[in-house]
């Protein structure tokens, strides 16, 4: 099992924490308020929304910045934070009131984390829901799946529905098979894994190097340069490319999700990346939300493959070109994502050659590309004014602008041209 590392102790107070974790936990806030913005959009009739929320490496509710001194909130509060103003966001132009039941699970295998975290939330007024809609678990997260899992069926029985945040230091913390459970038994679950890229190293070796090579039948190496695991690590790039590139897929298809997002968080002062950030869900639009997420924290995040449907192919890796500082989620990247998407876009369109709704084309295309659904859509404006593609509505009204056009709009290739030109 990996450890964390010696300074997450909270025997003396708080545990100290470096500034660019704030960062992940922004991230993580974010993405909570979007998720509940979007299931709750269609929900008018109803006046409930439950699901709980995991925090499987959850501290102890408190950190200190190592820069200032400052005491900050860990994940916990954050997400408790999160839910409070989500709920108040979604009830703004309500007029019946619709209540996030939400349980929570926190939990920590270090005994000094887990009581710090109880004195915080009676401190701040969560007292008295602990044991009631927050569950304080002391032990490992792979060893208390069963009972996590059995308190999602209690709390959501006609459709388990969860999030879960495992912010890990070590790649072996959280196996594949705890992950294929979770998706096996939670119909609606999300997972949100992090790794510090730096710890991450320590598990990987040349024997994973071999078993991934052979689950992709791709030789890896062979894309490296020829290169040791060793000699790959010692270059921030090329580990950062190596992680994002290869590895993804095998953590992806071991744990038997079927979207994802694989780029990496940077911190304050951090070129490189000091997380991966790897989101695994079961739907397409799940995986947008994410995307987003991405997108509106722009540089805090970088990707260090290509722009379009292939970002994570080998030949847009770039592992043996130099490196230029990758994919930061900036301007450049969203007009460089736009070019390379409408020609690649087309392609796709023009060779599936049927009719195909808009929300087909993003949940076939969406993992090998960094761009969001209205990314997609501003694409197909572009494509529909140069005549490469008609959209029309399940009605027959034809659209022309993105604004208009939504998920079950068909889309198919121009009669007007019978060849792609590449």
């Amino acid at each position: 099992m990996g450890k964390k590392p010696a300074h997450y102790s909270w025997d003396n107070g708080p545990a100290a924490l470096d500034d660019h974790s704030l960062t992940k936990h922004a991230v993580l806030v974010e993405y909570l308020k979007r998720y509940f913005e979007q299931r709750t959009l269609n929900a008018r009739g109803r006046d409930r929304f439950r699901i709980t929320l995991v925090d499987g490496f959850c501290g102890g509710g408190e950190y200190v910045l190592k820069s200032s001194n400052k005491t900050v909130d860990g994940s916990p509060l954050r997400i408790l934070k999160a839910v409070e103003e989500a709920q108040a966001l979604i009830n703004l132009n309500r007029v019946k009131p619709l209540e996030l039941d939400v349980r929570y699970v926190f939990v920590d295998d270090d005994p000094s984390a887990i009581a710090a975290l109880r004195r915080v939330l009676i401190a701040r007024g969560y007292g008295g829901e602990i044991d009631k809609t927050i569950h304080l678990v002391c032990g490992a997260f792979a060893r208390s799946a069963d009972a996590i899992i059995r308190e999602i069926a209690l709390h959501t029985p006609k459709s388990p529905t969860a999030l879960f945040f495992l912010d890990q230091y070590g790649y072996t913390e959280v196996p594949a098979p705890t992950i294929q459970q979770i998706f096996r038994h939670v119909r609606n679950a999300e997972i949100v894994l992090t790794f510090h890229v730096s710890s991450f190293a320590t598990y990987t070796n040349e024997e994973l190097i071999q078993s991934v090579s052979k689950s992709l039948q791709v030789d890896i190496r062979k894309q490296l340069g020829g290169r040791t695991i060793e000699e790959i690590k010692a270059n921030d790039a090329d580990w950062r490319r190596f992680i994002q590139g290869a590895l993804y897929q095998g953590l992806v298809e071991g744990c038997n999700a079927r979207y994802f997002t694989p780029f990496f968080i940077r911190g304050a002062g951090s070129n490189h990346g000091e997380y991966w950030l790897v989101h695994l869900s079961q739907h397409h639009r799940a995986q947008d939300v994410m995307k987003q997420v991405h997108w509106q924290y722009q540089n805090h995040f970088v990707h260090y493959g290509g722009a379009g449907l292939n970002m994570l192919a080998p030949h847009t890796m770039g592992y043996m070109q130099k490196f230029d500082g990758g994919f930061c989620f900036d301007d450049i990247a969203k007009s460089s994502s736009d070019v390379a998407l409408a020609e690649q876009l087309a392609e796709h369109i023009f060779g599936v050659n049927r009719p195909q709704t808009v929300a087909t084309i993003y949940a076939e295309t969406c993992n090998g590309s960094p761009a969001t659904a209205s990314m997609y859509k501003g694409v197909l404006e572009k494509l529909i004014q140069d005549d490469k593609v008609v959209v029309f509505s399940d009605q027959g009204t034809r659209r022309r602008v993105a604004r208009l056009i939504v998920d079950t709009d068909i889309v198919e290739p121009s009669r007007q041209i019978t060849l792609l030109p590449r």
